[in-house]
């Protein structure tokens, strides 16, 4: 497995792709994870993501991060099952 922290938040684009086109030929043989807040490089490089949130508590002194979906990309990206997820990939939340 491999796991990539905001691989290319501080690339050019053209360093970025060189990054995602090795991305999408060792996907074949690794796992790879990414955690990034690009949703356009999510959509680009991934066959699955998950959406992830903080929930405040009732008396506000107290978050606790929650998965609200996981899926295959294309299905989260065009018909989630979440409206949390759906503001999200379309730009009103976040």
């Amino acid at each position: 497995m491999i796991l990539m922290d905001e691989p290319c938040s501080a690339l050019d684009p053209i360093a970025t792709s060189r990054i995602e086109d090795l991305m999408q030929e060792i996907k074949q043989q690794y796992t790879i994870l990414i955690v990034t807040h690009n949703m356009q490089q999510a959509a680009r490089v991934s066959d699955r993501v998950a959406f992830f949130t903080t929930e405040v508590s009732s008396t506000g002194d107290r978050r606790t991060g929650v998965m609200v979906e996981f899926g295959r990309t294309a299905k989260i990206y065009s018909n989630p099952s979440d409206t949390r997820t759906e503001q999200y990939v379309t730009g009103r939340f976040g």
